[in-house]
C-alpha cells in the first residue's frame, strides 16, 4: 500500500512511496503549500502566480520542476484555469487535524505553520484561524484532563499557556479551576484578579461567563471533596498481564490495609499495571483514589520525603493547609485518622525504599507501591515481581500502537529487539506511529544497528531509565553490573563474577544479591544469574575500553582455567598445554571430581561456546584455540559432534594469527579428530597436515596422537591392515613419551581391531592391558569404555558370566563420571546380551532406563524427538544405540510394528556411525520382528543378511546367533490344528 503524507503544521513535510521528499525553498514551496491548502480542487493560475510572484510563463516552469521534486508528475495535474494536486483531504495535516480527536489532532502540531514556505500572504489568511484551531483543540484536550482529575499536572502548563495567551478566557478559566481544585484557593483568587484586570485596563472588558462560574466556585465551593481520584489515565493499549493484574484485584482488603507491592525492571510496566489496577478497583473504594510519585528514579527530581508525600495525599483529601501539622509523626497520624473511615486505595508509584514507604501506610484499605526494588523489608501482603512480556503479548502491545504495519515474522523481530521490554516497544511503537515513511525492515535495521540509540522517544528513553538505577548503585555494584554486560554467554554464577572483578564468591555473591534486588539482574534458578539484554547492552556501554578489556580477558581466563582442570579431572593423563591464562581466578569453582567437573561442562556449555567467540572476536587468539582443545573431551562425551567441529575451526583459524606451529598443530589434530564421525577426506587432510608439523617441532607424543586417530578412520573403513600399523606406531611413541594412559588409549583400539580380525584372544589381552592403566591412574571415563568393549570379547569368547561381569561393572563407573550418555549405550549392549542370555526381564529394564536416561537428560519426553536431536547434533553413534534399545524395549512389550520402525533406523543409523559391527545384530532382529508380523519372506531376507553380516565379522558366535535366527525363519509354518 503506498504511504503518502504532507504536512504544514510546521516545516513543510512531505512523504511519497514511503520515503521523505525535499522540495527545495521557494516557489516550488509556495505553489505546493497552496495545492495543498485545496487538494484535489483546481487553484486558479492567476492566484498562483499571485501567490509565487512572476508570471505565467515563470508559473509553468515552477511547477514543471516541482513534479520534478516529487517524482510524481502525475500528482500535480493541469486543468482548465489552473492547476489541482491530486491528493486526499486526510493526507494533508491541516485538514486531518479537524478529523481526529484533540491529543491526537495536537500531536499533528510541529510548530510555526508554514514556517519554512516563505509566502506573507498565505501566513496572512491561513495562519490566525489555525492558531484558533489549535487553541480551541488545546483547550478542549485540557477540559477533558480537568474532568479526568488531572488538575495537578495541569497547573504548570496553564501558568505557561496564560503567559503565551494573556488574553485568553477559557485558559485563564481552566487554571482558576484547576488551582481551586488542588486547594490553592489563594491563587486561584489571585488569577482571577489577573486576569479581571488585564481586561479592563487593556480591552476595556468584564471577565466573560467561563471566568466568572469558575470565579464563584472558588468562592461557594466545599474545599473538603467528600470524594477523590487523582489516578494517571488509563492507557488504551494495555497488552498482557493478565495473571498479575487478577492478582492484585484479588487482595481486596477486609477491616484492615492491603498492601500490594509491585516490582521490577526499569520500563517493565509497573506504573501501567499499578494504574490499570486501581481504575479496576475505583468502585470499591468510592471515598478517594489517590496517586503519589515518591520520584525516586525521576530525573532531575529529588526523591520525595514520607514528609513532603504526608503533605500532597492530606492536601488531596481536602485537609487545610493550616491544619496539617509539621512533623513527619504527627502528618502519619493526623493521615490515619482522615482514612480511618475512608474506603479508600493509595497508588505509591516509584519507591526508593519501605522506610520511605511505611509512614505513608494508612490503617484500612488498599495501598499499591511500585519499586524497581524488591522491598523485602516491606510487610506486604502480595508482592507481584514482573517479568517481561511474552512474545504474544509484545506484539499485541506494538500491534496497538502503530496497528497492522508489519507481519507476523517482523513484528516477532522487532519485539524481540525490544527485549520483550514494555517500554522499549512503546518507543518503538510511538516513533514508528509518527513516521510514516518507515517499513517494518526500517525499524528492525535501526534497532539492529543502534539498539540503545533507536529507544528513545522525547522524553521517554530505555538508557536513560537504567541510567538512573545505576547511579543508585554503590561504586563496587557499579563495577560488577559494568563488567558483567561484557559476558556474552546467556547466563553466569558467583565465580565467574568474582572472577571477573578479582573477589571472592561469598563478595560476588552478596553483590549479585544487592543487584537482583534492585532488578539489574535476574535469577532464573538458584545460583545461576543473567543480565536482559537490553541492560547488558546499557551495563557494557558504561565501561571504559580498558576496564572493557579487563573484565573480557578476566571472563576468558575465567572459563579457559576451570575448563583445563575439569578436562584434567575427566582425563588426568591428557597432555597439558602451555596456558595464556594471566587473571587466575582467585575462588573458582569446586571441580574435585570428574562427576562435579562434567556437571560444570554442562552447565557451562553454552558460555563455553560464546567465550570462544569472544576471544575470536575480541583477538585473543590464544583463548580461542586453547578453549576448544580443553572442551573436545567433554564434547565427545556428550556426542556434540557437530559443535565440536565448529569450535575446532574457529581454534584453527585462530592459531592461523598466532603463527604458533605447535598451536596450529593441535588445532588439526582436534578437527581432524572432530572429523572423524563424518567419514569424508577433511580428518585425513588435516592429520596428515597436523603430523607434518608435529614431526618439525618434535612432538612425539602429538604425533603418536595423530597415528591414533589415522588407525581409527583406517579401521571404520574395514583397512585392518593399515589401521593396526598406525597403532602399533602410535603405541611405539607413546611409550617412548611416557604417556601412560593415552598408552592404554592405544591398546584399547588395537584390542578393536583384533576383535575385528576375529582373533579374541589378543584382543581380550590388548583391552585388559589398556584398562589396567586406566584405572592406575584414575582414567575412569576411559575405563568404563574399556569394560564395556571386554564385555562384547567375553561375548564373543562365549564366556557369558564374564560379559556380564564386565557390563555390570561399567555402569557404576559411567555413572561415576556423569557420563549418562555412555551409561545409555553400555545399558544398550546389555539389553541385546540379556536377551540373547534368555533373561527377557533383565533386557526390558535395561532398555527402560537407558531411554528414560536420554528423555531426562536431553530434556524431551518423547522418544523420538531424543532421536531427532541425536542427529542434529550429529551424535550418530548415540542415535543409533538408542534407536537399537527403543527397538529391543518396544519388541520386548509387544509393540511389533513400533519395534520394525526402531529397528529400520538403527539400520540406517549403522552406516552413519559406521558400526558395521552392529549390523548382524540389528539385521537378526528384524528378522524376528518381521516373522511375529507374519511377514515370512520379509523376516528371511533379513536373516540371510544378517548372516552375511555376521560372517564379514569372523566372529562364530555371531554367525550361529544368526544362522539360529535364520533357521528360525525359514522353519515351515505349524500346520493349522
Amino acid at each position: 500500500m503506498e504511504v503518502r503524507s504532507f504536512g504544514l503544521l510546521g516545516p513543510l513535510d512531505v512523504v511519497l512511496d514511503g520515503h521523505r521528499v525535499h522540495v527545495p525553498p521557494g516557489k516550488r514551496r509556495v505553489v505546493l503549500a497552496a495545492l495543498l491548502l485545496r487538494p484535489g480542487q483546481v487553484v486558479g493560475i492567476d492566484e498562483l502566480v499571485e501567490l509565487a510572484g512572476g508570471s505565467r510563463n515563470a508559473l509553468q516552469t515552477t511547477v514543471g520542476r516541482l513534479r520534478e521534486d516529487l517524482g510524481r508528475p502525475d500528482l500535480v495535474r493541469t486543468k482548465p484555469g489552473g492547476y489541482l494536486l491530486d491528493v486526499r483531504p486526510d493526507e494533508v495535516d491541516v485538514h486531518r487535524f479537524d478529523q481526529l480527536e484533540p491529543p491526537q489532532a495536537l500531536a499533528l502540531w510541529r510548530g510555526r505553520p508554514f514556517a519554512d514556505i516563505g509566502s506573507d500572504a498565505l501566513e496572512r489568511d491561513h495562519l490566525p484561524a489555525l492558531t484558533e484551531k489549535y487553541l480551541a483543540t488545546l483547550e478542549a484536550r485540557i477540559e477533558t484532563d480537568l474532568r479526568n482529575g488531572k488538575h495537578e499536572r495541569l497547573v504548570p502548563e496553564l501558568r505557561t499557556l496564560t503567559g503565551q495567551n494573556p488574553t485568553r478566557e477559557r485558559m485563564w478559566a481552566q487554571l482558576i479551576v484547576a488551582l481551586h481544585r488542588c486547594d490553592r484557593q489563594t491563587e486561584a483568587l489571585q488569577a482571577y484578579e489577573d486576569i479581571r484586570t488585564r481586561l479592563a485596563e487593556e480591552l476595556g472588558l468584564d471577565p466573560g461567563k467561563d471566568l466568572q462560574k469558575a470565579h464563584q466556585q472558588v468562592l461557594t465551593a466545599d474545599n473538603r471533596p467528600k470524594s477523590r481520584n487523582d489516578l494517571p489515565g488509563d492507557i488504551p493499549d494495555f497488552a498482557g498481564r493478565a495473571e498479575d493484574l487478577d492478582e492484585i484485584l484479588a487482595a481486596v482488603p477486609s477491616g484492615c490495609v492491603a498492601i500490594t507491592a509491585i516490582d521490577g525492571m526499569a520500563g517493565i510496566g509497573k506504573t501501567t499495571l499499578a494504574v490499570r489496577a486501581a481504575h479496576r478497583l475505583a468502585r470499591k473504594f468510592p471515598d478517594a483514589q489517590l496517586f503519589v510519585d515518591l520520584h525516586s528514579y525521576t530525573e532531575g527530581v529529588e526523591p520525595r520525603t514520607p514528609s513532603d508525600a504526608l503533605l500532597a495525599l492530606l492536601t488531596a483529601l481536602g485537609v487545610p493547609a493550616y491544619d496539617i501539622p509539621d512533623g513527619l509523626d504527627a502528618r502519619a497520624a493526623r493521615w490515619r485518622a482522615e482514612m480511618a473511615h475512608r474506603k479508600a486505595l493509595v497508588v505509591l508509584d516509584n519507591a526508593g525504599s519501605a522506610a520511605q514507604v511505611r509512614p505513608l501506610l494508612p490503617g484500612t484499605g488498599l495501598v499499591l507501591v511500585t519499586s524497581r526494588r524488591r522491598l523485602v523489608d516491606l510487610d506486604a501482603a502480595h508482592t507481584v515481581s514482573l517479568d517481561v512480556l511474552s512474545e504474544k503479548d509484545s506484539i499485541d502491545l506494538l500491534t496497538g500502537i502503530v496497528g497492522k504495519r508489519a507481519d507476523l515474522d517482523d513484528s516477532r523481530e522487532i519485539v524481540r529487539l525490544c527485549g520483550y521490554l514494555p517500554l522499549a516497544v512503546r518507543i518503538v511503537g510511538a516513533r514508528w506511529r509518527t513516521r510514516p515513511a518507515w517499513t517494518a525492515q526500517d525499524v528492525t535495521r535501526r534497532l539492529t544497528e543502534h539498539r540503545l540509540t533507536e529507544l528513545t522517544a522525547g522524553e521517554r528513553s530505555v538508557a536513560g531509565a537504567f541510567a538512573l538505577s545505576y547511579q543508585q548503585l554503590t561504586p563496587d555494584q557499579q563495577r560488577l553490573f559494568r563488567r558483567l554486560g561484557l559476558h556474552t554467554g546467556e547466563d553466569w554464577d558467583a565465580y565467574l563474577a568474582a572472577a571477573v572483578i578479582g573477589s571472592t564468591r561469598a563478595e560476588a555473591e552478596r553483590l549479585l544479591d544487592e543487584l537482583l534486588d534492585v532488578h539489574l539482574v535476574q535469577q532464573m534458578e538458584n545460583g545461576r544469574y543473567r543480565c536482559h539484554d537490553l541492560l547488558a547492552e546499557h551495563a557494557k556501554a558504561s565501561a571504559e575500553q580498558e576496564e572493557a578489556e579487563e573484565a573480557v580477558l578476566r571472563i576468558l581466563d575465567f572459563y579457559l582455567h576451570t575448563a583445563a582442570l575439569a578436562e584434567f579431572r575427566m582425563s588426568p593423563g591428557r597432555p597439558q598445554i602451555d596456558s595464556v591464562v594471566r587473571y587466575r581466578p582467585f575462588d573458582p569453582p569446586p571441580l574435585a571430581t570428574g562427576r562435579q567437573a562434567v556437571k560444570w561442562w554442562d552447565t557451562e556449555r553454552r558460555n563455553l561456546r560464546a567465550a570462544v567467540y569472544l576471544a575470536a572476536y575480541r583477538g585473543y587468539y590464544a583463548h580461542a584455540w586453547q578453549l576448544p582443545h580443553h572442551l573436545a573431551i567433554f564434547l565427545l562425551l556428550r556426542g556434540h559432534g557437530r559443535e565440536r567441529i565448529e569450535l575446532q575451526n574457529v581454534a584453527l583459524a585462530a592459531t592461523h594469527q598466532l603463527g604458533d606451529l605447535k598451536a596450529r598443530a593441535e588445532a588439526l589434530r582436534g578437527l581432524g579428530s572432530a572429523y572423524i564421525a563424518r567419514h569424508d577426506a577433511q580428518p585425513a587432510r588435516h592429520l596428515h597436515e597436523a603430523l607434518e608439523l608435529m614431526r618439525q617441532i618434535g612432538d612425539r607424543r602429538g604425533q603418536a596422537s595423530v597415528f591414533r586417530l589415522l588407525g581409527i578412520i583406517a579401521r571404520e573403513s574395514n583397512e585392518l591392515d593399515k589401521a593396526q600399523e598406525h597403532f602399533e606406531r602410535s603405541l611405539e611413541l607413546m611409550r617412548v613419551a611416557g604417556a601412560p594412559t593415552d598408552e592404554a588409549n592405544v591398546l584399547h583400539h588395537l584390542g578393536l581391531v583384533y576383535v575385528l580380525r576375529g582373533q579374541n584372544d589378543e584382543a581380550l589381552a590388548h583391552l585388559e592391558s589398556g584398562l589396567a592403566l586406566f584405572e592406575e591412574h584414575d582414567d575412569v571415563p576411559r575405563s568404563a569404555i574399556a569394560l564395556q568393549d571386554i564385555a562384547f570379547t567375553h561375548y564373543y569368547l562365549a564366556r557369558d558370566d564374564e560379559c556380564v561381569a564386565c557390563l555390570e561393572r561399567s555402569l557404576p563407573a559411567f555413572q561415576e563420571c556423569a557420563d549418562w550418555r555412555g551409561e545409555a549405550i553400555a545399558r544398550a549392549e546389555f539389553a541385546y546380551v540379556a536377551l540373547e542370555f534368555g533373561m527377557p526381564g533383565k533386557a526390558l529394564e535395561m532398555a527402560r532406563v537407558a531411554a528414560e536416561l536420554c528423555r531426562a537428560n536431553v530434556g524431551l519426553a518423547d522418544d523420538d524427538e531424543v532421536l531427532r536431536t541425536m542427529d542434529q547434533i550429529e551424535d550418530h553413534a548415540g542415535e543409533l544405540e538408542v534407536a537399537f534399545v527403543l527397538a529391543i524395549r518396544a519388541e520386548l512389550e509387544g509393540r511389533l510394528a513400533e519395534a520394525v520402525r526402531y529397528g529400520e533406523r538403527s539400520l540406517r543409523g549403522i552406516k552413519k556411525a559406521r558400526r558395521r559391527w552392529m549390523g548382524d545384530r540389528v539385521l537378526g532382529q528384524l528378522c524376528r520382528l518381521h516373522l511375529a508380523l507374519g511377514d515370512r519372506e520379509t523376516a528371511i531376507r533379513y536373516g540371510e543378511e544378517a548372516v552375511q553380516c555376521a560372517e564379514r565379522l569372523r566372529q562364530p558366535r555371531a554367525v550361529a546367533v544368526a544362522k539360529r535366527i535364520l533357521a528360525t525363519a525359514t522353519e515351515p509354518a505349524a500346520p493349522a490344528s
